[in-house]
């Protein structure tokens, strides 16, 4: 009970990431449950389910076949499925049932892959875990079993991390290949979204890594040990993002060190000592917010500017007072200690400030909290979030302290 919600709706949940993280690569992706765990990944969590075309499945697990254990009736449904459409995989991707009834999915993904001849994952979530978990599980599933060993010199960059579900959307890839060519690195792959096996069994052979959100550092990391491949966290939100980060990338891919001046979101905190500092709390996905700080931190500086997470997050990103949420009551009693005199998040986190705190909002949705609701709530930031953040800066912290 200690993620119990009562004020926000339950996030993307870990079979979401593992789901979204496998949308574009071909295989099929049976997530074993009732129907109502398929049903807020497809209707809900993936916004690529009403414009792409992916080969996920609900098993229909019925409370008699869950009881008696009929795993067969679940592996002739794989069979079927299989024999009817080419798969480059199968994932079965578990939920909170098969994690009551002890349903051994690593030993049945095995009973899969001997019968179809596809290679075959099985991926014990349980759906009490979040979108993050989900999403580097997948990641690091992938790497280890198809990124083939390098045959050619490095070169070239590999994004980690651009999922849907952190709100990595169409602009931001644009973005994102921007900075690529400003740091003249081809794209070797995306992992998220639009990149299939192919290119993602070629990313040994990249030059770099650009981490675009924490869950992918465990894969960055995998790929840093394994191949010696190095990497760079950062999230451009502008045209000085972008050339910033041009240049750290281009360092780190030819092996050279880091410049004194680090990538977006990794500037060094100012000295938070003294009184009637302004203070502003960012709330998502520590990359992102790290990026948010650092924007901030160029057009007001010396303001008192902590990050804060439910999700994935890695304390060599982190500065002094940054904290990982442990659940709704946690958030709110973070919020009423720093006393914010703006709060950026999802619009659906304002539930969770104090009643009487004179604190400024400015809402950017992430789609693993509100779902589908950032789409059509008025909330939803019109164009770059960066601008509407800009502005609240001037509107907001320019007001004096009640």
């Amino acid at each position: 009970m200690s993620f119990l919600l009562t004020r926000l709706p339950p996030f993307a949940a870990d079979y979401s990431g593992v789901a979204s993280a496998l949308h574009d690569l071909g295989g099929l992706v049976v997530i074993h449950d009732a129907s109502g765990c398929t049903g807020s990944y497809t209707g809900y969590d993936e916004p690529r389910w009403f414009s792409g075309r992916s080969s996920v499945f609900c098993s229909g697990l019925r409370e008699f076949d869950a009881i008696m254990g009929n795993d067969q009736k679940l592996l002739d449904n794989i069979l079927r499925a299989t024999r009817e459409a080419d798969h480059g995989f199968v994932a079965v991707v578990a939920s909170p049932v098969p994690m009551l009834v002890g349903f051994d999915v690593d030993g049945f993904a095995n009973l899969v892959e001997h019968e179809t001849g596809l290679p075959a994952f099985g991926f014990a979530t349980t759906g009490l875990g979040l979108y993050d978990k989900g999403l580097s599980a997948a990641f690091l599933a992938v790497a280890k079993r198809f990124v083939a060993e390098p045959e050619e010199p490095p070169a070239g960059a590999n994004i980690l991390g651009a999922s849907p579900l952190d709100d990595i959307d169409g602009a931001t890839l644009v973005r994102l290949r921007r900075v690529l060519d400003r740091a003249d690195l081809p794209l070797v792959s995306i992992w998220g979204q639009e990149s299939g096996l192919d290119a993602l069994g070629r990313a040994a052979g990249a030059a770099v890594n650009l981490v675009v959100a924490a869950a992918a550092l465990p894969l960055a990391r995998f790929m840093e040990r394994r191949w010696g491949i190095p990497f760079v966290t950062g999230l451009p939100l502008d045209e000085h993002d972008e050339a910033a980060l041009a240049v750290v990338l281009a360092r780190a891919a030819a092996g050279e060190p880091s410049e004194p001046a680090p990538a977006p979101g990794l500037v060094p905190a100012p000295d938070d000592a003294g009184a009637g500092r302004q203070t502003v709390a960012l709330v998502g996905e520590q990359i992102h917010m790290g990026a948010i700080r650092a924007a901030l931190r160029r057009r007001r500086d010396g303001a008192r500017i902590r990050v804060a997470s439910f999700f994935a997050f890695d304390e060599t990103l982190a500065e002094p007072g940054d904290c990982r949420l442990a659940h709704e009551e946690h958030a709110a009693a973070w919020l009423a200690a720093e006393d914010a005199d703006l709060v950026v998040g999802d619009p659906l986190l304002r539930v969770l400030l104090p009643d009487a705190a004179p604190t400024g909002f400015v809402a950017v949705p992430h789609r693993a909290v509100s779902a589908r609701l950032d789409h059509t709530s008025g909330d939803r930031c019109a164009g770059d979030p960066a601008d509407a953040i800009r502005g609240a800066i001037d509107d907001i912290l320019g007001r004096p302290r009640r």
